[in-house]
């Protein structure tokens, strides 16, 4: 009988552990798809506003505008799927602090490895899935949508809205005083040209008129003006003309065989492509979108790894609002060290490899400290500084405001 019973506790751990497994899976998943949505329709809101302005001011179908939306959700599940992951993983395990459940399990004997093996499979399933959309559907989408955008740019930019500003054309305001009717004849004409940021023009003139040319492209053709420029250092050119041709650059219509792709729209093969046989500065602005597109997966991989020891270091009186704030934090760290690597490889201080890749490296490293410092259940200062800083706040309000 003894012997029985012996042989039975393997079976009961393993089960246990199945089933905890799945538990630890199913919660942190549920938690983390709620924080994906709540976060996309955060980021997504602000760009369906922007679009509705076209359906309201500019008559664009609807159907036109629902296929924008569609086109942008690639963009902005690669930007909250990492933030979702985190704040998923680190709310779940925050609750459990407070209903006491990691305390169960540090008590019957489960390990850190234990406990961050399912949710391990969680964050490698979400940086594939972030893989997958910057290898694949990212790029189509930004392509489709640019495609999109160059179309309603060219149409809507010849019925201008007379007595306004318009920002069609990215870069460039357009003011015209009045438009006659069934014409596009422009009377008191301010155009702003930004779209070279280092050397910015502005012209005005007296009349105006929207061309189309052969080609498809569109221009404004200006009579009686002036052309203001300032180039470098406080230096000022200024022009009277009698006429003046101004390429607005856009194409009328969806011709996009002769528009030159972005780096955002090329697949991974069009940036091999251009790595081997472009120019320089081109081979080097593929190497910078290639290693970005690995780089961000990675990243969430990194993130959801993370998110386990910093969960497990709090406790019952951190309070809810522990895991939304190491998670903020994290991200913030996380946000500032990308942006540092990426602008020092634009400047040529450090190759495309290194500007986006450093930071992983230093979060990697960051995060094997806090997983070593968990399993030898040695405490995260600065999970202790936040555990701590949080469950005092209420008191600290409280007798400020006393």
């Amino acid at each position: 009988m003894r012997g029985n019973s012996a042989g039975l506790v393997p079976f009961i751990s393993l089960a246990f552990m199945n089933r905890l497994s799945r538990y630890l899976f199913r919660e942190c998943a549920l938690t983390s798809l709620i924080a994906l949505l709540v976060l996309s329709f955060m980021v997504m809101l602000p760009q369906v506003l922007r679009l509705v302005d076209l359906w309201v001011n500019r008559g664009v179908a609807v159907a036109v505008l629902g296929t924008m939306i569609s086109l942008s959700i690639p963009k902005i599940l690669v930007t909250t799927i990492p933030m979702a992951l985190l704040i998923g993983i680190l709310l779940t395990l925050g609750r459990m602090a407070q209903e006491s459940e990691l305390v169960v399990l540090k008590a019957c004997g489960i390990s850190l490895f234990q406990v961050m093996r399912p949710i391990a499979l969680l964050a490698i399933l979400s940086a594939g899935c972030a893989l997958l959309l910057n290898m694949v559907w990212l790029p189509h989408a930004f392509h489709q949508f640019a495609v999109i955008k160059r179309a309603l740019v060219s149409t809507t930019t010849l019925t201008l809205k007379p007595q306004a500003f318009n920002h069609a054309i990215p870069g460039l305001t357009l003011y015209a005083d009045e438009q006659e009717p069934n014409s596009r004849l422009l009377k008191g004409i301010l155009i702003h040209d930004q779209r070279k940021p280092d050397a910015p023009i502005t012209l005005t003139a007296r009349r105006g008129e929207m061309r189309s040319m052969p080609g498809g492209e569109t221009v404004l053709f200006l009579q009686e003006g002036a052309r203001h420029q300032t180039v470098g250092d406080n230096q000022y050119q200024s022009l009277r003309f009698a006429t003046y041709q101004m390429d607005l650059g856009v194409v009328l219509g969806f011709k996009t065989q002769d528009t030159k792709k972005q780096w955002d729209e090329m697949n991974l093969h069009e940036l091999s492509q251009v790595m081997r046989e472009a120019t320089p500065d081109e081979r080097f602005e593929a190497r910078m979108e290639w290693h970005r597109r690995f780089s961000f997966p990675v990243a969430t991989l990194i993130l959801g790894l993370f998110a386990v020891p910093l969960g497990l270091q709090q406790s019952h009186r951190s309070g809810r609002s522990y895991g939304l704030v190491v998670a903020v934090a994290t991200l913030i760290v996380h946000f500032v060290l990308l942006s540092v690597g990426e602008n020092l490889a634009r400047k040529h201080l450090l190759e495309p490899i290194g500007g986006f890749w450093l930071p992983n490296l230093l979060m990697a490293l960051l995060t094997v400290y806090v997983v070593y410092a968990t399993h030898h259940c040695r405490s995260f200062r600065l999970a202790i500084w936040l555990a701590h800083g949080l469950a005092n706040l209420p008191q600290r309000l409280l007798k400020g405001t006393g």
